[in-house]
């Protein structure tokens, strides 16, 4: 029986021994974390970060910052680059407008070209017509005319009756 009281004290004592660990462990946090306790807070912060705490004991050497001038100058260039922007946005739209115009006129040059050679071709056919009319001597019979057609109809002449024309 003296193992089982042993093993069997050794249980109760490590359940203790959890139990209150875990008691003091949140305890320990709540102290750290506790936002209302800044005396606390503030040495586990300074004891956490000694090298942020010497830069802000430094900061006196430093030179303050005009913020109104950057401001100015931040202005400034946003000018010249929004005034750089519109330049070459221009510039776009300018060449945009000659390439239409030039591209108008090309169209219109081309038309005309076109009509042009429509009139000469015309010209060369019916000057080609008229050289092989010249040139070939073989007479044209007469037209064939079509099934349709009407047929031509000869005007007969009336006899004339002269009246004292006749024995008598």
């Amino acid at each position: 029986m003296a193992k089982g009281n042993i093993l069997s004290d050794t249980f109760e004592q490590l359940a203790e021994l959890g139990a209150s660990t875990a008691k003091q462990t949140v305890k320990a946090v709540g102290q750290i974390v506790n936002p209302f306790d800044k005396a606390k807070t503030s040495e586990v912060n300074r004891e956490q970060n000694p090298g942020k705490t010497s830069e802000v004991k430094r900061g006196n050497n430093h030179t303050p910052v005009d913020f109104d001038k950057l401001k100015n100058k931040f202005q400034d260039k946003d000018k010249l680059q929004a005034e750089a922007l519109r330049n070459r946005l221009f510039q776009n739209v300018k060449r945009e407008d000659e390439k239409i115009i030039q591209r108008k006129d090309m169209e219109e040059a081309q038309k005309k070209s076109q009509e042009e050679q429509v009139v000469q071709e015309k010209k060369r056919r019916e000057q080609q017509q008229k050289n092989q009319n010249q040139q070939s001597g073989i007479p044209t019979g007469k037209a064939k005319r079509g099934f349709m057609a009407q047929k031509k109809v000869s005007d007969q002449q009336h006899v004339e009756n002269k009246p004292a024309s006749g024995k008598q």
